[in-house]
């Protein structure tokens, strides 16, 4: 039986199908990600609708017989325009999507669509450098919901708090890859005069500033952690901790990443 339903939805990408038809991938918040054709050529009024990054109510009618589901009407609420001018956006878009698609949205649709429509929403609405600290913080929530997120507020050695204790932000932690949690400074240098310290147990390095922003987007509100800066040494050992752990844990490349190391 044909059945006819709509849905909030954020179209992640489109292929070319045949000569006038398109695949299109979008996110919604009770399926996750469902695969639809669109039909009709490049005048068509719903083509125009139906672009990337585009969201809003979207109509699909499923064929269960030829195993089907047509997008037959978009009505857009937010068009994201500011991702085709600024190349940074568009591939941190890109390598938002891909994360989702490739995971199957963590097993949290919800959950997943909220994080997503949150992030480009926010990116709409900022310049590039504030977009930055946006990915960031949306692969570092994401990674939370896969279940791969580290244990950043306390030193998994003798359990002292990088919050409250006093370390200057630029003494060094390292990142433990065997129990995935943060050593540090004072247990790093006690183990280093014992002859303790091992580089197969302390894989990467990152000051204390770079754990604490990790722990304040951990706790704070979005709203808060959008007031929350970084100086870019810190941005830099972020962003390659994270893209760390989503390609080690996923034990894959993301296209993206590879495509745009340069500009990401």
């Amino acid at each position: 039986m044909n059945r006819s339903s709509s849905v909030q939805a954020l179209i992640l990408s489109l292929k070319p199908l045949g000569e006038n038809n398109s695949s299109v991938t979008l996110l919604t918040p009770l399926q996750g990600i469902v695969n639809a054709t669109l039909y009709g050529g490049p005048k068509s009024r719903l083509r125009s609708l139906v672009s990337q990054w585009n969201a809003g109510t979207v109509w699909l009618y499923e064929n269960p017989e030829k195993n089907q589901i047509k997008l037959s009407d978009f009505e857009v609420k937010n068009y994201h325009n500011s991702f085709s001018q600024n190349l940074f956006k568009s591939y941190a878009a890109s390598l938002a999507a891909e994360l989702l698609i490739k995971t199957r949205c963590a097993g949290s649709n919800e959950q997943s669509f909220a994080l997503l429509s949150g992030f480009f929403d926010g990116m709409e609405l900022c310049d590039e450098e504030q977009s930055r600290l946006g990915l960031l913080r949306f692969l570092w929530r994401y990674l939370s919901l896969l279940g791969i997120q580290p244990q950043t507020h306390n030193c998994t050695v003798c359990g002292k708090s990088f919050l409250k204790n006093s370390f200057a932000p630029e003494a060094i932690s390292y990142y433990n890859n065997i129990n995935g949690g943060f050593v540090c400074p004072s247990c790093i240098k006690n183990q280093s005069e014992n002859g303790e310290q091992s580089d197969s147990s302390f894989f990467l390095r990152l000051n204390i500033a770079a754990v604490q922003y990790l722990c304040a987007v951990s706790v704070l509100s979005p709203s808060d952690c959008r007031r929350l800066l970084i100086d870019k040494a810190t941005y830099n050992q972020l962003k390659e901790f994270i893209f760390f752990l989503i390609e080690t844990n996923l034990e894959q490349k993301l296209k993206t990443i590879e495509i745009g190391v340069g500009i990401l």
